[in-house]
C-alpha cells in the first residue's frame, strides 16, 4: 500500500470506505491473531473500548472539551453536520473526511518505514471511528481479523441492536465468524425446521416468500409485513397469506458441513410445506442465504421460476432447473454487497452450470437488504422483470 492510499480510502464516499475497509481487512485474514499492536496503532486508538475511552482524548485533543457523553456505537451521539456531547453540540471535525485525513497522515508520520500490514492495520482502526455505520462494522471486522481484538468485538456488538436491517446484518455476520455463540440470540431452533403443515387444497398458482439468515422474527416477509404487502398488491396476488406461512430457523454456521446440514433440514421442511399447499404453478421469492434452502428444495419440487434476492451463491448448491419449468432464475441484488463479501459467497452464478438461466438486476448501489424493499423493486421495474414468465 502506497502512502496516499490512505487518504484515497478516507476520500471516498461511505459505501465505499466500506468496502475498502473489508478488503484491507481481508488481505489480512490468513494472518495468526496476534495482539493489539500498541507500537504501530495511532495513539488515541491503543484502548480496549471504542466508547468514551477512544473518542474522548480525541475531543480533548481537538476541542479541548472534557467529559462526553457515552453513547451506544462509537461514544458520540452523531446529529447531521454535528456532535452530541455533555457540553453541547460541536462541529462535526473529528469523524468528517478532513479530520480522518489528518489522522490518517499522522499516524503515517509516525512510522515512515511501516509496512503494508501495519498502515492497514492502522487505517481500520481509524474506520471505526467512521461516522457511517455499516463502515464502522467493516473495519471493525477487518481490525479482529487482523488483531483479535476486544475493541472491535464491542462495535459489531452494539451494531447487532440496530434498527437498520443492513447494519445489524452486516454486523450479525461479521460477530458470527468472531464467535457464532454470539449471534445464538439471532437464530432460530432446530425445533423451527422440523414439518408441522396440515394438507390443503390445490391451488391454481401460488407465490411464497422465503427469508434469509437472522431473519426468522423479521417482519418483512410476513403476510402483512411490508415487502409481503407490496407483493400481494403490485406483482403476485397469489402470494401465500396464510397464518401457516413458510418460516425457517435462520440459523449460520461456519463451515460448509454445517450450513449444508442446516439448509438441507430447512429444505426438508419446505419440501413438505410445498406438499402440503399443492399448486399447478409455483413461484418461490427468497432472501439471503434463503435461496441456499431454495436450491436444495429443487432438488425434490418443481417450480415455475426463482427469484432470488441478494443470493450468497455457493458453487457446490446449484438449484436444479430441471425441476424449474421457465428455466429463470431471477437475480436481484446491490453491486456491492459486504454481507454475501463477509460470509464468503459470490453474488451471482457466472461460470456454474445454471449461469445461462440466470437474469441480473442490479437494484441499488449497496446493500442487502435493498432487494425486499418495494420503493426498489419499483424504481428498477423489477416487478415486469420477474412476471415476464410463468403468468
Amino acid at each position: 500500500m502506497r502512502k496516499t492510499d490512505v487518504t484515497q480510502v478516507v476520500d471516498k464516499p461511505p459505501i465505499a470506505r466500506a468496502a475498502q475497509y473489508l478488503n484491507l481487512g481481508s488481505e489480512l485474514r490468513g494472518r495468526k491473531k496476534r495482539p493489539e499492536p500498541k507500537t504501530i496503532l495511532p495513539k488515541e486508538l491503543r484502548r480496549e473500548s471504542v466508547t468514551s475511552n477512544v473518542c474522548a482524548p480525541i475531543l480533548q485533543r481537538m476541542h479541548g472539551i472534557k467529559t462526553i457523553d457515552p453513547v451506544r456505537q462509537t461514544g458520540l451521539n452523531w446529529t447531521g453536520r454535528r456532535i452530541a456531547t455533555r457540553s453541547g453540540e460541536i462541529d462535526d471535525l473529528v469523524l468528517t473526511q478532513y479530520a480522518r485525513k489528518n489522522i490518517a497522515r499522522q499516524a503515517l508520520d509516525d512510522t515512515q518505514d511501516g509496512s503494508v500490514t501495519d498502515t492497514a492495520v492502522r487505517q481500520l482502526a481509524i474506520g471505526m471511528l467512521d461516522n457511517n455505520p455499516v463502515a464502522r462494522c467493516c473495519a471493525a471486522y477487518g481490525y479482529w481479523q487482523a488483531t483479535g481484538s476486544e475493541s472491535a468485538i464491542s462495535v459489531l456488538k452494539n451494531a447487532v441492536a440496530s434498527d437498520d436491517e443492513d447494519e445489524r446484518t452486516v454486523a450479525a455476520h461479521g460477530l458470527a465468524k468472531v464467535d457464532i455463540r454470539k449471534v445464538r440470540n439471532l437464530q432460530g431452533s432446530a425445533e423451527d425446521d422440523r414439518p408441522n403443515t396440515p394438507p390443503q387444497p390445490i391451488r391454481p398458482s401460488m407465490t411464497v416468500i422465503i427469508h434469509g439468515t437472522f431473519a426468522k422474527d423479521a417482519n418483512w416477509y410476513r403476510p402483512g409485513g411490508g415487502f409481503h404487502t407490496y407483493i400481494k398488491q403490485n406483482v403476485y396476488p397469489d402470494v401465500y397469506s396464510g397464518n401457516d406461512f413458510y418460516f425457517w430457523s435462520g440459523r449460520y454456521s461456519l463451515a460448509d458441513s454445517g450450513l449444508k446440514r442446516i439448509w438441507g433440514k430447512a429444505a426438508n421442511k419446505l419440501v413438505s410445506w410445498v406438499n402440503a399447499h399443492p399448486t399447478r404453478k409455483l413461484r418461490l421469492i427468497a432472501h439471503s442465504h434463503g435461496n441456499n434452502v431454495v436450491n436444495i428444495a429443487t432438488q425434490q419440487i418443481q417450480a415455475c421460476s426463482l427469484i432470488q434476492l441478494s443470493p450468497p451463491v455457493r458453487s457446490w448448491n446449484l438449484p436444479n432447473m430441471a425441476n424449474v419449468s421457465s428455466n429463470r432464475i431471477f437475480n436481484i441484488h446491490s453491486t456491492i454487497d459486504l454481507v454475501v463479501m463477509i460470509d464468503g459467497g459470490a453474488q451471482n452464478y457466472k461460470r456454474t452450470a445454471v449461469a445461462a438461466s440466470e437474469r441480473i438486476r442490479k437494484i441499488a448501489r449497496f446493500g442487502h437488504a435493498d432487494s425486499h424493499k418495494g420503493r426498489k423493486w419499483k424504481r428498477k421495474n423489477v416487478p415486469r422483470l420477474v412476471t415476464s414468465v410463468c403468468q
